[in-house]
């Protein structure tokens, strides 16, 4: 922000005078006065402006240096380059008074630029200097970044004054030698919600407790009688209207005479720590009903190893009936008991876990055997604990322990179940292996043995009819055509089954597919299967993650069930549609069939399930289980949804590849 003022100095203007005098000299008569060499030198900066331009024609060594340019450099520089607040237009709104006469000399406040970049503070005296050859300004500034420092630390040295004052944890007063009171912190007023006029004298009666605030002058007047120091705790009221304990002292002030003429007294809020002293002793209380009460282990120990507490849970779990037996220190407690690692191993008292807390370790679960050494006694504990430090370098050491004996127990019986398991499931993949291989060969036989007597049976009744059409009744012709006609429909179930049992036996392939390729390369494989059909394909460029050959599979079934259900409708219309969703691509194929009443979905996708009558709609009933069992290996999901008579549409979905769509790495690539 820019500072006018127009009450300068007449040291200032005297220092404008004799500016003008040198610049005189050393510009227009090129002789150099002592004047001019002594402004020269000045540590404040002096310059002559063109007043049409702007441009720097003068500046002193000291604005040199201050700015650090050379005299070359400013004379090729105008005053807005260092002072860039300004820019053409606000410069000459600013000194329009100047240039009208309406001032002799403007005092305004700004920043100077350095040529390294930094920047500091000025007060600029800026007058016009008008002689025949030319009009020039005179220009006087004064480095302020002094000036600002002690200001800001003057500001600073009040405000760290006023928080001292103000923020003390204590409330803080001065009070009078007849007891009155004439000051007061503004903690004394934050808290109790009262204003100064309502304070000043005895005021400070009225937020103390009715039933108390006798003994609390009694005791006050007797201190100011003795000049004695006031030390008691006193309930004051807050601006909530609750009470709190204060810790009140006042100290007598002092002339140089000795003689008392003022109190400075605080009111110290330890009301929080009274409470917090009761519910300490509260808590103690607690404390002690729940040692009492553990189901884990508690051992105290203090930093020689002597044992201080056990709560009876601990007792208990070492068949402790005397706790004299235990008490004291650890090699006492040693010469009973002796740990081990669970493996057997056995553990040297600097090893305990006792010792090693001691030591600084934190402990957790740490496992053990506990041997008795005067009877037949073992156990295995799970051991935790901490040193609690209070009061600086005081402590404690907290062992904590649970019985884990028959939890270590069943542990052992599950890893030898584990183990028995794990024999009994490599034995049953062995089996699992045999079936597979019969199931191959099974399938080998169906493929071949079963084949070969149904080419005899289509071959035999094709040359029935061929050979013997004229001599067979129009009933047996009829028989050897419906012999034909099941004997294509055994070759055709037997085809599909073994598809379907390859299709559980063939290895995945799992690959980025781009879908619409993908599609149009299994629609052209139907020919003219589609011919008569109204075909509407709708995708954007989308690639998924799928085996090729499974999905192919599951979307020649589909459009093949496609094209055979709505055969019988007055337009075929099949439509194949894709879509994301999520992370997901889901890819629909939809015809205006028949259709299919939903009661029956659950078994559309069972094999050898089949809704329609074989003679009007023929298959296998296959198809549908081929398609789920493909989407299932490939880690997709197949659905349906129809209604009789509308048609039906069924449903694919597949994982995105994550790769974008074609169009989107052509423009990328672009």
């Amino acid at each position: 922000m820019i500072s006018l003022n127009q009450n300068y100095t007449g040291s200032v203007a005297c220092a404008s005078e004799n500016a003008r005098d040198m610049t005189r000299l050393t510009t227009v008569e090129n002789v150099r006065t002592p004047i001019a060499e002594i402004l020269d030198q000045s540590l404040n900066e002096i310059y002559l402006l063109n007043a049409q331009t702007l441009h720097f024609e003068y500046a002193s060594r000291g604005a040199r240096r201050n700015l650090g340019y050379s005299m070359d450099s400013l004379q090729k520089m105008t005053l807005l380059e260092v002072e860039r607040e300004f820019d053409e237009t606000s410069f000459r709104a600013l000194i329009d008074p100047l240039m009208k006469g309406g001032k002799e000399i403007l005092v305004f406040e700004a920043t100077h630029l350095r040529a390294d970049g930094t920047h500091y503070p000025v007060e600029v005296h800026l007058e016009l200097s008008t002689r025949p050859e030319q009009v020039q300004f005179l220009v006087m500034a004064f480095d302020l970044t002094a000036r600002r420092r002690a200001e800001a630390k003057l500001r600073a040295n009040e405000a760290r004054f006023r928080t001292m004052v103000n923020t003390i944890p204590q409330l803080a007063w001065i009070g009078e030698t007849d007891g009155s009171r004439s000051w007061y912190n503004q903690r004394w007023y934050d808290y109790t919600g009262t204003t100064p006029e309502e304070m000043m004298g005895w005021g400070w009666q009225k937020v103390h407790d009715p039933q108390l605030l006798p003994e609390v002058i009694k005791r006050w007047s007797e201190a100011t009688a003795a000049e004695q120091p006031l030390d008691m705790e006193i309930p004051l009221r807050g601006a909530d209207g609750e009470l709190r304990v204060f810790l009140t002292r006042a100290e007598p002030l002092r002339n140089e005479d000795g003689q008392v003429v003022q109190w400075f007294g605080t009111n110290t809020d330890v009301h929080d720590q009274r409470l917090r002293e009761e519910a300490q002793r509260e808590t103690e209380k607690r404390l002690q009903v729940v040692m009492e009460h553990m189901s884990e282990g508690l051992i105290i120990s203090d930093f020689n190893r002597n044992l201080l507490r056990w709560n009876p849970a601990a007792l208990r779990m070492h068949e402790i009936e005397n706790a004299e037996e235990v008490f004291g220190s650890l090699h006492n407690f040693a010469r009973i008991y002796e740990l081990s690692t669970t493996e057997g191993n056995v553990v040297p008292i600097d090893q305990w876990p006792l010792t090693r807390i001691l030591r600084g370790e934190h402990l957790h679960d740490l496992e053990l055997r506990i041997r008795r050494l005067d009877k037949e006694w073992l156990r295995i504990f799970s051991y935790s604990g901490t040193v609690l430090r209070y009061e600086n370098s005081k402590g404690l050491a907290f062992l904590t322990i649970k019985d884990i004996t028959e939890r270590k127990q069943a542990e052992e019986a599950l890893r030898d179940a584990k183990v028995n398991l794990e024999y009994k499931v490599n034995e049953r993949t062995a089996q699992l292996l045999a079936k597979s291989k019969e199931l191959e060969n099974f399938c080998y036989s169906v493929s071949h043995d079963l084949r070969a007597p149904l080419r005899g049976i289509a071959g035999y009744s094709r040359l029935l009819l061929e050979n013997y059409y004229e001599r067979l009744d129009e009933e047996g012709r009829s028989f050897l055509t419906n012999v034909r006609s099941a004997t294509k429909h055994m070759t055709d179930l037997i085809e599909d089954l073994l598809s379907y049992s390859k299709l559980e036996r063939r290895k995945l392939s799992s690959m980025v597919i781009r879908l619409p390729a993908f599609v149009s390369k299994v629609l052209a494989q139907f020919g003219d299967n589609l011919q008569n059909v109204r075909l509407t394909v709708s995708m954007d460029d989308f690639h998924v993650r799928a085996d090729p050959d499974g999905l192919a599979i599951a979307l020649r079934n589909l459009v093949d069930n496609a094209v055979k259900f709505s055969i019988h409708a007055p337009e075929p219309t099949i439509e194949i549609r894709a879509w994301t969703s999520d992370s997901n691509c889901i890819l629909c194929v939809r015809d205006n069939g028949i259709g299919f009443d939903m009661r029956f979905y659950d078994k559309i996708f069972e094999i050898f399930q089949r809704l329609q009558r074989a003679e009007e709609y023929p298959g296998t009933g296959i198809g549908l289980a081929m398609v789920q069992k493909a989407m299932e290996r490939m880690g997709g999901r197949v659905w349906a949804e129809s209604q009789v008579g509308a048609g039906a549409v069924f449903y694919l979905q597949l994982p995105l590849s994550g790769l974008m769509p074609f169009e989107q790495l052509q423009e990328q690539a672009l």
